[in-house]
């Protein structure tokens, strides 16, 4: 008896395998619209979710044709740029930034072996295994930490989609498990005190004379009075500030970011934690009431063309200003900074509202300087007393 055509869109047979503890796996084979009798496939930690996840993976299959030229013999370079694609028309990911995707889209010439790489993507998916994908995704973690995290995170994108479109190649993702090394960071969040203030604020104000174009003494100035990261004080309106309330207050609306190769204001904050209303101190108000008699743009620190600074450049201004004292400031260690000037005075759940985080967990751990408990060891050290005698 003839096998009866499928429809497009609906499955066959459903064979479902348990991988491992909370891992399932349904696989079954539908038609897409160019009359292809297709495999798709779906995992979740139930049976059910399986299901549910394979009816879903089989209507993308069957209605967008994403699976025509995916295949075991398909090289990984070509899945991934498809996969980029995809991250672009929102079949990939979930609302994916655009400068989210273009960090992606600079780990290709990772995978094309133009750097120090091998080239991974030259490998066709029935070549890229566990071991091969880990192998290569540890060995960049090492030269690069930040590279193989957002590779793998990339690669995990791919292969997923490989998946979901029929290629059967891979109990589970290659990419994900993979052990990568991280990169190290012991400086901790940086803690300036007072003299230090006193300090930058000298150097920064002798360095700006009536030839520099760049407003650095506003620029550091909203920075500690604030705690805003660098791209979003150069991303403040003049229509978010309000002059006349007291205190003054500015409200965060958006940063700017780079999308496509193109300097842009964004709309919109980090997260919607960070969309806030910051109260000013006076010596910040004073600051922008002398430049507000002047201004000629929509943003309070705007390039000598009245446009949007880039941050590459406001970054080297503040190398050529900062001091040699102070070459381990970056521009975004002032946020820190206020972080912790806030938690001494009045608690970590105050300078979590003001870096606008979701959680006090965040910033204590990320943005406040708290220096280790010792513990309490006088009655030892009370015998290195002037005069005492032999223990």
């Amino acid at each position: 008896m003839a096998r009866r055509k499928l429809k497009v869109g609906e499955l066959g047979t459903i064979n479902f395998v348990r991988l491992e503890h909370r891992k399932w796996r349904a696989r079954a084979y539908t038609r897409n619209f160019s009359g292809e009798r297709i495999q798709v496939q779906g995992t979740g930690p139930t049976k059910d979710a399986a299901h549910a996840s394979l009816i879903n993976n089989a209507k993308v299959s069957a209605y967008t044709g994403a699976s025509e030229g995916i295949s075991a013999s398909t090289k990984l370079i070509d899945l991934v740029e498809r996969t980029l694609q995809g991250m672009r028309t929102g079949e990939v990911g979930h609302n994916l930034r655009v400068q989210s995707i273009n960090t992606y889209e600079r780990q290709l010439s990772l995978l094309r072996g133009e750097r120090e790489e091998a080239a991974l993507g030259n490998l066709e998916l029935s070549d890229c295994t566990i071991t091969v994908v880990h192998s290569w995704l540890e060995q960049l973690s090492r030269r690069t930490p930040t590279n193989g995290k957002q590779t793998k995170a990339l690669l995990s994108h791919a292969f997923d989609l490989a998946m979901r479109h029929g290629v059967d190649l891979w109990a589970t993702n290659p990419a994900r498990g993979a052990k990568l090394h991280v990169k190290q960071d012991d400086s901790g969040p940086v803690a300036l005190s007072l003299s230090d203030i006193a300090a930058i604020w000298d150097n920064v104000q002798a360095w700006q004379t009536d030839r520099k174009k760049t407003d650095l003494v506003g620029i550091v100035g909203a920075l500690m009075a604030t705690g805003f990261r660098p791209q979003e004080v150069l991303g403040l309106q003049w229509a978010d500030v309000d002059l006349s309330a007291s205190p003054a207050t500015v409200t965060l609306t958006g940063t700017l970011v780079r999308q496509d190769g193109k300097l842009v204001r964004q709309g919109y904050t980090k997260t919607k934690a960070g969309f806030r209303v910051v109260k000013l101190p006076n010596w910040f108000r004073e600051m922008l009431l002398d430049r507000a008699v002047n201004a000629d743009s929509l943003l309070v620190f705007p390039n000598e063309r009245g446009g949007m600074l880039d941050i590459v450049n406001v970054r080297t201004r503040w190398r050529e200003a900062r001091g040699a004292a102070f070459s381990h400031v970056m521009l975004k260690s002032f946020r820190s900074s206020v972080a912790t000037a806030i938690e001494r005075a009045s608690g970590v759940e105050d300078a979590a509202r003001q870096l606008g985080h979701t959680s006090p967990a965040i910033t204590a751990r990320h943005y406040v300087a708290i220096a280790a408990d010792a513990g309490d060891n006088t009655a030892i050290l009370e015998l290195f007393a002037p005069g005492a005698r032999e223990m």
